[in-house]
Protein backbone atom coordinates (compact mmCIF):
# COMPACT_ATOMS: atom_id res chain seq x y z
CA UNK A 1 0.00 0.00 0.00
CA UNK A 2 2.69 2.30 -0.95
CA UNK A 3 1.98 4.89 -3.52
CA UNK A 4 4.60 4.49 -6.53
CA UNK A 5 5.43 8.53 -6.39
CA UNK A 6 6.68 7.74 -2.72
CA UNK A 7 10.52 7.10 -2.47
CA UNK A 8 11.54 4.18 0.20
CA UNK A 9 14.50 2.90 1.50
CA UNK A 10 14.99 -0.77 0.74
CA UNK A 11 17.05 -0.57 4.10
CA UNK A 12 14.00 0.75 6.06
CA UNK A 13 11.99 -1.78 7.97
CA UNK A 14 8.04 -1.37 6.95
CA UNK A 15 5.68 -3.72 8.08
CA UNK A 16 3.33 -4.82 5.55
CA UNK A 17 -0.02 -3.11 6.53
CA UNK A 18 1.14 0.27 6.63
CA UNK A 19 -0.37 3.00 4.07
CA UNK A 20 2.18 5.64 2.34
CA UNK A 21 0.95 8.42 0.62
CA UNK A 22 2.23 10.04 -2.37
CA UNK A 23 5.97 11.95 -2.54
CA UNK A 24 6.72 10.64 0.88
CA UNK A 25 10.46 9.94 1.76
CA UNK A 26 11.22 6.88 3.74
CA UNK A 27 15.18 6.84 4.92
CA UNK A 28 17.77 3.64 5.45
CA UNK A 29 17.39 2.36 9.00
CA UNK A 30 13.89 3.84 9.25
CA UNK A 31 11.00 1.53 11.11
CA UNK A 32 7.56 2.02 10.56
CA UNK A 33 5.57 -0.51 12.65
CA UNK A 34 2.45 -2.12 12.32
CA UNK A 35 -0.69 -0.29 10.85
CA UNK A 36 1.04 3.23 10.60
CA UNK A 37 -0.19 5.79 7.96
CA UNK A 38 1.87 8.25 6.47
CA UNK A 39 -0.08 11.08 4.21
CA UNK A 40 1.69 12.70 1.50
CA UNK A 41 4.69 14.55 1.56
CA UNK A 42 5.84 13.25 4.37
CA UNK A 43 9.40 12.63 5.55
CA UNK A 44 10.78 9.69 7.88
CA UNK A 45 14.33 10.26 8.45
CA UNK A 46 17.32 7.35 9.49
CA UNK A 47 16.77 6.53 12.79
CA UNK A 48 13.33 6.93 13.55
CA UNK A 49 11.07 4.43 15.28
CA UNK A 50 7.25 4.75 14.40
CA UNK A 51 5.49 2.17 17.05
CA UNK A 52 2.25 0.31 15.97
CA UNK A 53 -1.38 2.52 14.24
CA UNK A 54 0.96 6.32 14.00
CA UNK A 55 -1.04 8.50 12.15
CA UNK A 56 1.25 11.28 10.11
CA UNK A 57 0.00 13.99 8.56
CA UNK A 58 1.16 15.60 5.47
CA UNK A 59 4.35 17.78 5.60
CA UNK A 60 5.61 16.33 8.55
CA UNK A 61 9.41 15.68 9.22
CA UNK A 62 10.34 13.49 11.72
CA UNK A 63 14.04 12.50 12.19
CA UNK A 64 15.50 15.60 11.15
CA UNK A 65 19.26 16.29 12.27
CA UNK A 66 19.40 18.83 15.91
CA UNK A 67 19.04 22.50 15.70
CA UNK A 68 22.45 23.12 16.71
CA UNK A 69 25.34 25.86 16.02
CA UNK A 70 27.87 22.49 16.54
CA UNK A 71 25.92 19.45 14.74
CA UNK A 72 26.75 15.99 16.44
CA UNK A 73 28.04 13.43 13.42
CA UNK A 74 25.82 10.81 14.68
CA UNK A 75 22.79 12.04 16.35
CA UNK A 76 20.76 9.35 18.21
CA UNK A 77 17.29 7.90 17.90
CA UNK A 78 13.34 9.63 17.79
CA UNK A 79 11.15 7.19 18.89
CA UNK A 80 7.11 7.72 18.67
CA UNK A 81 4.65 5.43 20.72
CA UNK A 82 1.57 3.27 19.65
CA UNK A 83 -1.41 5.60 18.04
CA UNK A 84 0.02 8.88 18.42
CA UNK A 85 -1.46 11.47 15.77
CA UNK A 86 0.86 13.77 14.57
CA UNK A 87 -0.21 16.58 12.27
CA UNK A 88 0.19 18.28 9.03
CA UNK A 89 4.08 20.10 8.85
CA UNK A 90 4.87 18.39 12.66
CA UNK A 91 8.86 18.23 12.99
CA UNK A 92 10.80 15.98 15.86
CA UNK A 93 14.62 16.07 15.56
CA UNK A 94 16.96 13.41 17.15
CA UNK A 95 19.14 13.89 20.33
CA UNK A 96 22.29 15.15 20.52
CA UNK A 97 24.25 12.11 21.41
CA UNK A 98 24.35 8.36 19.50
CA UNK A 99 22.87 6.66 22.44
CA UNK A 100 20.05 9.56 23.21
CA UNK A 101 16.54 9.65 21.93
CA UNK A 102 14.06 12.18 21.09
CA UNK A 103 10.65 10.07 22.45
CA UNK A 104 7.04 11.17 22.14
CA UNK A 105 4.96 8.47 24.10
CA UNK A 106 2.16 6.73 23.55
CA UNK A 107 -1.97 7.89 22.49
CA UNK A 108 -0.55 11.81 21.90
CA UNK A 109 -1.51 14.40 19.86
CA UNK A 110 0.76 16.92 17.89
CA UNK A 111 -1.53 19.35 15.97
CA UNK A 112 -0.32 21.66 13.50
CA UNK A 113 2.90 23.64 13.03
CA UNK A 114 4.38 21.69 16.38
CA UNK A 115 7.74 21.24 17.03
CA UNK A 116 10.00 18.91 19.59
CA UNK A 117 13.68 19.73 19.61
CA UNK A 118 16.55 16.91 20.26
CA UNK A 119 16.25 15.30 23.66
CA UNK A 120 12.64 16.17 24.10
CA UNK A 121 10.69 13.35 26.48
CA UNK A 122 6.64 13.68 26.21
CA UNK A 123 4.76 11.20 28.33
CA UNK A 124 1.64 9.11 27.23
CA UNK A 125 -1.77 10.87 25.85
CA UNK A 126 -0.21 14.44 25.68
CA UNK A 127 -1.91 17.07 23.90
CA UNK A 128 0.29 19.69 21.86
CA UNK A 129 -1.80 22.24 20.10
CA UNK A 130 -0.60 24.44 17.16
CA UNK A 131 2.91 25.96 16.61
CA UNK A 132 3.81 24.94 20.31
CA UNK A 133 7.82 24.81 20.51
CA UNK A 134 9.33 22.66 23.34
CA UNK A 135 13.34 23.19 23.03
CA UNK A 136 15.88 20.79 23.45
CA UNK A 137 15.59 18.17 26.67
CA UNK A 138 12.18 19.38 27.55
CA UNK A 139 9.89 16.63 29.26
CA UNK A 140 6.50 16.81 29.53
CA UNK A 141 4.23 14.50 32.05
CA UNK A 142 1.20 12.06 31.42
CA UNK A 143 -1.59 13.69 30.03
CA UNK A 144 -0.44 17.30 30.29
CA UNK A 145 -2.18 19.62 27.47
CA UNK A 146 -0.16 22.32 25.83
CA UNK A 147 -1.93 25.04 24.83
CA UNK A 148 -1.53 26.74 21.06
CA UNK A 149 1.71 28.66 20.01
CA UNK A 150 3.05 27.98 23.79
CA UNK A 151 6.78 28.32 23.88
CA UNK A 152 8.67 25.82 26.75
CA UNK A 153 12.49 26.88 27.46
CA UNK A 154 14.66 24.25 26.66
CA UNK A 155 15.37 21.91 30.27
CA UNK A 156 11.86 22.86 31.10
CA UNK A 157 9.35 20.58 32.58
CA UNK A 158 5.79 19.90 32.75
CA UNK A 159 4.18 18.04 34.93
CA UNK A 160 1.63 15.39 34.90
CA UNK A 161 -1.85 16.56 34.15
CA UNK A 162 -0.81 20.63 34.18
CA UNK A 163 -2.56 22.70 31.37
CA UNK A 164 -0.09 25.27 29.94
CA UNK A 165 -2.58 28.50 28.35
CA UNK A 166 -2.16 29.32 24.96
CA UNK A 167 0.67 31.29 23.77
CA UNK A 168 2.09 30.84 27.13
CA UNK A 169 6.16 31.58 27.70
CA UNK A 170 7.75 28.91 29.74
CA UNK A 171 11.00 29.56 30.84
CA UNK A 172 10.81 27.39 34.49
CA UNK A 173 8.87 24.27 35.21
CA UNK A 174 5.17 23.85 35.56
CA UNK A 175 4.47 21.31 38.40
CA UNK A 176 1.81 18.51 37.61
CA UNK A 177 -1.77 18.94 37.93
CA UNK A 178 -1.58 22.95 37.57
CA UNK A 179 -3.16 25.57 35.24
CA UNK A 180 -0.88 28.29 33.95
CA UNK A 181 -1.98 31.44 32.05
CA UNK A 182 -1.17 32.53 28.66
CA UNK A 183 0.47 35.55 29.05
CA UNK A 184 2.94 35.24 31.49
CA UNK A 185 2.93 31.66 32.43
CA UNK A 186 2.58 31.88 35.75
CA UNK A 187 -0.19 29.52 37.82
CA UNK A 188 -3.59 30.30 38.41
CA UNK A 189 -4.74 26.98 40.51
CA UNK A 190 -5.51 23.46 39.85
CA UNK A 191 -6.28 21.78 36.60
CA UNK A 192 -9.53 21.08 38.07
CA UNK A 193 -11.26 19.85 34.73
CA UNK A 194 -8.00 17.86 33.84
CA UNK A 195 -8.24 16.34 37.64
CA UNK A 196 -11.90 15.57 37.04
CA UNK A 197 -11.64 13.51 33.67
CA UNK A 198 -8.49 11.46 35.04
CA UNK A 199 -10.91 9.83 37.45
CA UNK A 200 -9.55 11.14 40.82
CA UNK A 201 -11.49 10.69 43.99
CA UNK A 202 -12.95 13.53 45.65
CA UNK A 203 -10.50 12.94 48.21
CA UNK A 204 -7.40 12.94 46.21
CA UNK A 205 -8.52 16.38 44.94
CA UNK A 206 -9.48 17.41 48.14
CA UNK A 207 -5.53 16.53 49.05
CA UNK A 208 -4.34 18.24 46.37
CA UNK A 209 -6.20 21.60 47.21
CA UNK A 210 -4.27 21.18 50.46
CA UNK A 211 -1.10 20.62 49.25
CA UNK A 212 -1.91 23.83 46.30
CA UNK A 213 -2.10 26.41 49.67
CA UNK A 214 1.00 24.42 51.88
CA UNK A 215 2.71 25.17 48.53
CA UNK A 216 1.91 28.73 47.33
CA UNK A 217 -0.26 30.11 50.59
CA UNK A 218 1.51 29.41 53.54
CA UNK A 219 4.40 31.55 52.54
CA UNK A 220 7.17 29.28 53.79
CA UNK A 221 10.62 28.83 52.58
CA UNK A 222 11.50 26.68 49.48
CA UNK A 223 13.44 23.93 51.73
CA UNK A 224 10.64 24.09 54.45
CA UNK A 225 7.59 23.95 51.89
CA UNK A 226 9.52 21.00 50.21
CA UNK A 227 9.81 19.00 53.83
CA UNK A 228 6.56 20.18 55.03
CA UNK A 229 4.77 19.03 52.14
CA UNK A 230 6.52 15.46 51.92
CA UNK A 231 5.32 15.63 56.40
CA UNK A 232 2.12 16.18 55.54
CA UNK A 233 1.28 14.14 52.38
CA UNK A 234 3.76 10.99 52.13
CA UNK A 235 0.68 9.35 50.12
CA UNK A 236 -1.60 9.96 47.16
CA UNK A 237 -1.27 12.23 44.29
CA UNK A 238 0.37 15.09 46.55
CA UNK A 239 3.72 12.77 46.78
CA UNK A 240 4.28 13.51 42.90
CA UNK A 241 4.70 17.61 43.86
CA UNK A 242 7.12 16.90 46.63
CA UNK A 243 9.23 14.72 44.19
CA UNK A 244 9.27 17.16 41.31
CA UNK A 245 10.14 19.87 43.33
CA UNK A 246 13.06 17.82 44.31
CA UNK A 247 14.85 17.87 40.58
CA UNK A 248 15.11 20.54 37.83
CA UNK A 249 17.60 23.24 36.36
CA UNK A 250 15.48 26.09 35.65
CA UNK A 251 13.55 26.67 38.88
CA UNK A 252 9.46 26.44 39.66
CA UNK A 253 6.87 28.81 38.52
CA UNK A 254 4.85 31.10 40.64
CA UNK A 255 1.64 32.15 41.32
CA UNK A 256 -0.16 34.77 39.99
CA UNK A 257 -1.78 36.90 42.62
CA UNK A 258 -4.29 39.57 42.19
CA UNK A 259 -3.57 42.72 43.54
CA UNK A 260 -4.96 43.85 46.89
CA UNK A 261 -8.91 44.90 45.98
CA UNK A 262 -9.59 48.77 46.34
CA UNK A 263 -12.22 50.01 47.76
CA UNK A 264 -14.40 53.11 46.10
CA UNK A 265 -16.90 54.50 47.74
CA UNK A 266 -19.61 55.75 45.55
CA UNK A 267 -21.77 58.20 46.77
CA UNK A 268 -25.22 59.50 45.84
CA UNK A 269 -26.38 62.39 44.05
CA UNK A 270 -28.44 63.65 46.85
CA UNK A 271 -25.26 63.06 49.47
CA UNK A 272 -23.48 65.36 46.82
CA UNK A 273 -25.52 67.81 47.26
CA UNK A 274 -25.81 67.74 50.70
CA UNK A 275 -21.81 68.18 50.71
CA UNK A 276 -21.93 70.77 48.45
CA UNK A 277 -24.56 72.98 50.77
CA UNK A 278 -23.26 72.18 53.78
CA UNK A 279 -19.14 73.48 52.09
CA UNK A 280 -21.47 76.30 51.41
CA UNK A 281 -22.71 76.87 54.82
CA UNK A 282 -19.00 76.58 56.32
CA UNK A 283 -17.68 79.33 53.95
CA UNK A 284 -20.50 81.55 54.73
CA UNK A 285 -19.99 81.30 58.62
CA UNK A 286 -16.30 81.92 57.97
CA UNK A 287 -17.06 84.99 55.89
Amino acid sequence: MIHPTAVVSPRAVVHSSVEIGPFSIVEADAVIGQGCKLAGRTTIKSHTILGRDVVVGEGAVLGGLPQHISPPENPGRVIVGERTVIRENVTIHRAMITDGETRIGSDCLMMVGSHAAHDVRVGNRVIITNNVLLGGHVQIGDRAVLGGAAAVHQHCRVGRLAMVGACAKIVQDVPPFVLTDGEMGMIVGLNRVGLRRSGMTREEVDSLKEAYRLIYRRGYLFDEMVATLAKEHPTGPATELSEFFTGGKRGFAQERRSPPKATIRIHAATDDLEDEDSAGELKRKAG
